[in-house]
Formats: structure tokens, sequence, C-alpha cells
């Protein structure tokens, strides 16, 4: 791989497109049997045959390799391969033709690499049953690879791997070496997590059909190991290379060129994790081995070059006058790998910046951009790091040309996160790509918090940043607000484009989407965007620059007594992400946003001493000494105790930008998800309810809807489940809950006599099957029943999604867990909710144990049934925060609906509903521990 040695380098490829994965997962194509007769054959000349041919064409390499005659020698070896070409001699005009292209991309003369594949891809043989063809576009894909042609390099390659199936089966060792160089060449160019996710699988398969002790498993554990180190996971490449390490000594002896490639390897997980001595033994190891091999090239000098790098990144060699100079040397010798000359430039930066001599900085640093840029491209983390590197620099002095960088860094960062994210089919991949944007979000907002004038382009970022928002979900979103209000028809198709996406992103970054054939897919996303896209082009006449005008801020969104809260944390990860202390630094960030002002930003220091761990755990965990399964009268912690001091860590510091302001708007951010906010008392008793209407927003863009219509549908259609059978044969199932119906039977005379039309669900009756049905055709959905979230590190099954660990009780469920897509299993999960169409219900009511609850994550903020309900497309949600009373909780949703059917709009009778119960005015819910449980959620 070329981050090990510069003669084992490997070529590199441009900027990789969404449309990847369904290229691969493209048909295999179904070649026509052409093959040649034997009369056919025996028509050709002697000239003409095999044989005559080949000796042809050995006659021109060896006259290429005579001095003054390659022009004359590739001339005939050109006129050669056209007589095979005119011949029908598929399976050898094929061969020759890629053997050919091979030969001269070996040894890089691209050019005509490039005239040879060109011409052999249009003859008659390249059209037949050979399958030979298969090499031929690998090698043609391996040359698009070194010509940075990152279109032509996915689409041969997937040619090649479609062949080599079907000629060879989808086990062969022909097609898992095919994908090893489709992942490879992806990563080269910069999009590690497709690489990897491909590689993962290649590497599966392979171990299945192989076995583990297979030498071809080693070097795919060995490239997806380079993968793993590229996203900035050396924890993850370690475990690899350790395994690899030890099987190639026990296999090659301790003196073999493949061991010190892996030795080379491990050493550089050490120095990315900063543990120096291992890094130096492992290149040391390194070193050995290369003056046994005596091989040709300079593997010892770059064994030396490695060490004198770490010896002065640790510290224990002096920078002095010497260093410097062998250290500057080799960042321009084109003999030893990029990646050192990268990792020395920024060395050296650093050594300067410190000194005081920002010119000499500069220019290293722009050297490490460059050559980062020309060997990996320009979106790849080694290229986003010199350019962050870069721009804080210059924040130095010039904040206006810094902010500049660090607008156009956040942009290219997001778009690319976003493909890690949406391609990545693994959780751990996902969070590793988001965790190199957090260092760049962390400068970024160091940056605005000392320049006002930077603070509205962060504001956007941070819209953006927790869901990934990316140009074609805003595009919809502009499309949504330039359509006629009434034209339900073209609005439900943009919805449903927004609602796919975020699924699709969701299920893929947590590595369900393609093993579960109930997920969203990409070509449903792709589909549902144009039809979209093409309604509204088919029905109105917008112009390109209405079309583009920007989403309206949060300014000119906001009326004059309304005020946004937009929680935002950055990290500083240290280089081990997986250690018991992975942070550096957390900053908590407020920016609060008035009516046509610029935002004001707040830093309000670290969560973590804001939150103690303690007290989050409370905080997010206010369970009782029975089962969440369980929603029974049980006392719970004092909460007065949890809370205290939140408001003067969470509000105070913010209370310049609120006066004015009767309403705000707050969107939380990771663990602020379970700060139950109207709770909040400032230092004379009166809770942030008494002072404000609070409404929770989901994720920023929700203050797009905020404006619209709040007050409860006069008529429409009411689902409402309670009072359910748990029990499953022989399993009891889940403790009955005697107060949900009777909740729900109150309720639905509310409703009866409010225009209602009211289907209940009890007993058995609440099957997932018929929810589903009922809900995507209701106004209202009230399910009054067992809910839970259950993490790792609360007895939650280990290594399983959140969205799987978020449930909602139903009938029949019994005491299995089976945390996937079941439409008979009586538990509805957070992953099979999402991808319910939920669009059309105005209020979705789980009034069951800790639905609001979730995992702290940094996509989306969390991870949980708040998750699951946004992107299904439900306006807003209302939830708990912890367990609750049955019998408080069925008073408190009766009093609620009342307060609905009253005229008062959601976020006024949810107000009003816990005023009554702090007045003692509803029996059983005037505990806090009851009435500041429920959270409404608007998406």
């Amino acid at each position: 791989m070329h981050t090990m040695f510069r003669t084992r380098e490997s070529q590199h490829l441009m900027r990789v497109v969404a449309s990847v994965l369904v290229m691969l997962a493209a048909a295999f194509l179904s070649p026509q049997a052409q093959a040649q007769t034997p009369d056919q054959a025996s028509q050709q000349g002697a000239a003409g045959t095999e044989e005559a041919l080949k000796a042809r064409i050995d006659a021109a390499y060896k006259l290429m390799m005579d001095t003054g005659r390659f022009d004359e020698g590739y001339a005939q070896l050109r006129a050669t391969l056209l007589d095979a070409a005119r011949s029908d001699l598929y399976d050898f005009t094929v061969e020759s033709y890629s053997n050919a292209g091979a030969t001269f991309l070996n040894n890089q003369i691209l050019d005509y690499a490039e005239e040879i594949f060109a011409e052999g891809l249009k003859t008659r043989a390249m059209q037949q049953d050979v399958a030979k063809r298969a090499d031929f576009y690998l090698n043609y894909a391996m040359l698009k690879q070194a010509e940075k042609d990152y279109q032509g390099f996915v689409s041969m390659c997937a040619t090649a791997t479609n062949l080599y199936a079907h000629y060879h089966g989808k086990e062969s060792q022909e097609l898992l070496f095919a994908n090893d160089v489709l992942a490879t060449g992806v990563a080269a160019f910069g999009q590690i997590a497709s690489a990897i996710n491909i590689e993962q699988r290649n590497l599966k398969l392979a171990a299945q059909v192989a076995g583990t002790d297979d030498r071809f498993i080693w070097k795919l554990q060995n490239n997806l190991a380079d993968m793993l180190r590229q996203m900035g996971a050396p924890t993850r490449a370690l475990q690899y290379d350790l395994a690899v390490l030890e099987k190639r000594i026990g296999y090659y002896g301790s003196d073999h060129f493949n061991v010190l490639v892996t030795a080379n390897n491990t050493a550089q997980d050490y120095l990315d994790l900063g543990k120096y001595d291992e890094a130096l033994r492992y290149f040391q190891q390194d070193r050995d081995i290369a003056v046994v091999l005596k091989q040709e090239g300079n593997l010892v000098e770059q064994a030396d070059a490695w060490l004198l790098y770490t010896r002065a990144l640790s510290g224990a060699q002096p920078l002095d006058q010497p260093t410097m100079a062998r250290l500057q040397q080799l960042t321009t010798d084109p003999n030893y790998p990029e990646i050192l000359a990268i990792k020395i430039a920024n060395l050296l930066a650093a050594h300067f910046i410190a000194v005081g001599d920002t010119e000499n900085g500069m220019s290293q640093l722009e050297r490490a951009q460059s050559i980062a840029e020309a060997t990996y491209g320009v979106v790849h983390p080694l290229t986003f790091a010199a350019r962050q590197a870069m721009a804080n620099l210059r924040a130095k002095t010039s904040p206006e040309k810094a902010a500049a960088d660090f607008a156009t860094l956040d942009e290219d960062m997001l778009r690319w996160n976003w493909f890690q994210v949406s391609t990545a089919g693994n959780p751990i991949v996902a969070e590793a790509s988001r965790a190199l944007a957090d260092d760049m979000l962390y400068d970024y907002a160091r940056l605005a918090k000392g320049n006002a004038s930077v603070v509205p382009a962060f504001a956007e970022a941070v819209r953006r940043w927790p869901t990934l928002e990316n140009e074609k979900r805003d595009l919809l979103r502009r499309l949504s607000r330039l359509i006629d209000p009434n034209d339900t028809e073209t609005r439900y198709l943009i919805q449903t484009g927004i609602r796919l996406s975020l699924a699709y992103q969701e299920s893929s970054s947590s590595g369900d989407s393609s093993d579960d054939p109930g997920a969203v897919q990409p070509g449903q996303v792709q589909a549902a965007y144009e039809k979209a896209t093409a309604r509204v082009i088919a029905k109105y006449s917008f112009s390109q620059s209405v079309v583009d005008k920007p989403l309206p801020s949060a300014g000119a969104l906001l009326k004059p007594n309304e005020a946004l809260i937009d929680y935002f944390i950055t990290r500083k990860w240290r280089a081990d992400r997986e250690s018991a202390d992975p942070l550096e630094d957390e900053r908590l960030y407020a920016i609060v946003t008035r009516k046509d002002r610029q935002p004001s930003l707040y830093d309000l220091g670290d969560p973590r001493r804001l939150i103690p761990a303690a007290r989050e755990t409370r905080m997010a965990n206010l369970r009782s000494t029975r089962s969440a399964q369980e929603r029974g009268a049980v006392t719970l912690i004092d909460l007065s105790a949890t809370f205290t001091g939140l408001y003067a860590g969470l509000i105070a510091p913010l209370e310049p930008s609120l006066g004015g302001a009767d309403t705000l708007f707050v969107v939380p951010d990771g663990k602020l998800f379970s700060v139950p906010f109207p709770l909040l008392q400032d230092g004379r008793g009166a809770s942030l309810d008494d002072r404000f209407v609070v409404r929770m927003l989901t994720r920023p863009e929700s203050l797009l809807n905020a404006g619209v219509d709040q007050s409860f549908p006069k008529t429409g259609r009411a689902l409402l489940a309670g009072g359910l059978d748990h029990a499953r044969g022989s399993e009891k199932g889940a403790e009955p809950l005697p107060g949900t119906r009777k909740e729900v039977d109150a309720i639905a005379s509310i409703l009866s006599g409010d225009h209602y039309s009211v289907e209940m669900l009890t007993g058995t009756a609440a099957s997932e099957r018929m929810l589903r049905k009922d809900m995507e055709q209701a106004t209202i959905a009230h399910l009054a029943t067992h809910g839970a979230y259950r993490d790792e590190k609360e007895g939650g099954v280990g290594a399983v999604n959140a969205l799987w660990q978020s449930q909602v009780v139903l009938s029949q469920s019994g005491d299995r867990q089976s945390m996937k897509r079941d439409d008979d299993d009586g538990r509805l999960y957070g992953m099979e909710l999402m991808s319910w169409d939920l669009s059309g219900l105005d209020l979705l009511v789980l009034s069951a144990c800790e639905t609001a609850r979730g995992q702290e994550t940094f996509v989306g903020g969390l991870r949980g049934l708040p998750t699951a309900i946004g992107i299904a497309g439900a306006k807003r949600s209302l939830l708990t925060l912890w367990p609750v009373d049955d019998a408080g909780t069925a008073a408190f949703m009766v009093g609620f609906y009342g307060h609905l059917a009253a005229g008062q709009t959601y976020p006024e009778a949810l107000r009003q509903t816990r005023r009554d119960a702090r007045d003692r005015k509803i029996s059983g819910a005037q505990d806090p521990r009851v009435w500041a449980a429920f959270v409404m959620f608007e998406n």
C-alpha cells in the first residue's frame, strides 16, 4: 500500500461520487456466446496464426528495448495487435491487448497504455464470450486509477468484478482479488468508508472460502488496516496488523519482505497513537529485516527516516540544524513515502510556529497540503488536516482569510462526511469520519468565538452538521417553500424524498442497510428525489435564480418575541478514540438567534463539568427499582438534586440575548436531550416554564416548520392503543398496565366529541402490522403501553444499534427480544419505525417509559425513538424522559387532550397541563417526576 513504501506505491484516484454503490450493485453482464468455430479458425492464413502473431509481438517488445528503436517497436506492436483484432482469435486478442496495456502501465508510460486499452476495447473480440475480458477490464481500471480518472476506474472495475463473478463464481479467488483492487483504489481517492465497507465484506467472504490462514487473507487484512489508519482509527488498524505480523512471521520466518511491510504498518499504528517507544521498536524491526534482505532500493534508508522522524516527534532527538536539514530534505525526496513527507512537513511547521517563524511554518503546511493533494486527492483526511492547520495559522494574523478558509473547508468536509456516513455500513467507521470533522469544528468554533463576523457562517455549519445536510435535501426544502401551499400531492413527494434520504443515511451509517431487506436502499432515495423534482418542473416554472435562493436564516424565520437556542458540542479527540478517556477537550456552545439580528455565540464550557458523569447517568436514567417494562407507581430519585445548577450553566449565560422573548425554541445536542428544560429553575425559584413557552426541536431544520399552524386539528382520524395484552403463549410478557385502557377510553371520549373518527386497539389487537396500517392513515396516534431504551452500559445487548435498543411494546410481545425487522414479534423498534411513512401524523404520543431517550451520537445528536419519529415524518411527538407512574400518566394525558380540544395550541396545551399538575389539579401527576418527564419534540 502507498502508506508504507515508495517501492510498493499504489496509484491514486480522483473524486468518488455517490453512484459508486449503485455501480457495484449492477447486475452481472450476460455476454452472448459467439466463439469461433473450427471452420473459421482453419481459414486463417499461416501469417495470422496465434504462434505467428505471438512471435511478432515478442519481436516488437525486443525492438522497443533497443536504444533508439522504441518508436519503431511500438509501431510494430500496434500493427500486430490490429492484425490480431481482425482475426477470429478472440481469446488471444483480448489477452494480448490486456498484457500490452498492463506492460506500459507498469512502466508508467500511461499515454501509450491508454491508446492500447482504448483500441482494444473497440475490437470485435471484446464483444465475444471471452473470459479474459475480466482481466482486460481490471488492468484498464488500474490505468484509470493511475490517470486519476475515478469515474473510469469505478466503471472498469465494476465491469471486471461482474465478469469474474460470471465466469469464475462469486466466491472465486479472481473476484476476491478484483474486489481488493476496487477497495484499495476507492480508498486511495479518499472515499475510505466505502472502501472499508467493500474490503470488510471481501475479507469476510475470503475467510469463509479460504480460511483465516490463507496468505491472501493476510493481504486483505493488511489493506484493511491501512484504510482504517487513514480514516483515523489506528486502534482498529493495530488489531489487524499485529495479527498479520504474527501470521507472516510464522509462515515466512522473521526476515521476509512481507514481514517488513507489516512491521512498518504496525509501527505507523503506534506512531499515530502517540506510543513512540512501541513505534521505534517496530521501525527498528523493519530496518533489521531490510539489512538482512539487501534488496535493491532504499529500504534501509526508509527505515532510518522513519526512526529519525519518530525520535524527533517524541522529543528524543533535538531539532538542531543538522536534524532540521535532514528532515527538510526528506520532504522533497521522491524516494521516500509521501505519508512520511507529510508527517515531517507537519512536524517542521509546528516547530517553526512555536518559535514564531510563521512564514516558514506556513511554507511547510503548504508543502504538506501539496503532497497530500497530489497523492491522495483533494478530499482526503490528510489534505483536510493540512488545510485546517493553515486556516488556524492564518487566524492569528488575518481572521477574515481564516474565516474564508474554514467556510470552504467546512463545505468540503461536510460533503465528504455525508458520503462516508452514507456508505460506511459500519457505525464505527461512520463515527470515525465524523470524529475527523469534530476537530475542524472545534477550531472553527474557536475562531467564531473571537470574531462576531464569523458567527453567522458557523451557525449555518451548526445547522447542517447534526444530520449532515446535503444539497439534495436542502433543494427539496427550498422547493417545498415555493410550491402552492394547497398542492398536497407535490408536497408529499418532496416530503417522501427527504424522509427516504434521512432513513437511508441513518441505516447505512449503522451498518443495517445492506443486510436488512426492509431498509431503504440508495436506488429508492434517488428515485424519490427524481420523482419530486420532475413533478415540480412539470407543474411550475420557477427560474433557476429563484430555486437557488438559499433557505431563510433563523433570524428571518423568528418573530420578535421568539428566540432560538441551538446547542452544539465540539470535541477535540485524542489519537486513541477507543481509550477510557478519549477526549482531550469538549466544549458546549449555544448560538442564540433573534429576529433580524446577527446570531450570538456563547461558550458554555466543558459539558462534562456542567453535567458531571454521575449526574448525567441519573439524568438520563431516572429509573425505578423495577424493570423499565413496568410503568408502575414507584419512587424515583430526587429531581431537584439531579438538575440543580443546570439553569446557571445552560440558560443564565444567554440572558443578554433573551430580553423581550416569551417563546424559546431549543435544539439540544448529545446529552442535553435528557434535560427537562421546562423544569430548570433560576436563582429565584422561577422555572423556565414560568417565563417562556419552551418548544423543543429535534434538529435545526425543524425551525422551518415551526411557523405553521400549531392548532390541534378539529377533525381527523385518531388511532388509540392501550390496555394491551402482552402475553404470548406461555410467555407472560410485560406487566399489564390497567391505567392505559382508562387513559385511551377517556381520550376517545374527548376526541369523539370533537368530530374525530376514533379507532381503538386493545388487548391482542395492537399488532405491528395493524398499527402501521392505521398509523400511516391517522391524524393523531396515541400509544399507551410499555417503552424502553437500554444501551450496552445499562444491560442492553452489546454491539446492537441504539435504534434496535429503543422500543415500544405491543400486543402479544412475550418475553423475547428479536431486535430485527419482524412484523409479528410484538415489538416496534426505532429502526422499524424509521421506515414507516408518518408524514400524515400531526401528533404521535408515546405514553410509555423513556421513549425520549437514546444514544448520544456524533451524527444527529441522538439515536433513538426521537430520531426515528422525526425521520418517519411525524410533525411532532410527545415522549417521556424516564419511567413514569401509570395512573399519573393517564391523568396527565387526559388533561393534555382536554386543553387541545378546548382550542389551545400544542405548546400551550402541554405547558398548561404541566401547570395544572404542579397546581395539584391533576390527580397523581403533581410530582415533577411525572409532569416533568414529558417532552414534545417538533420535527
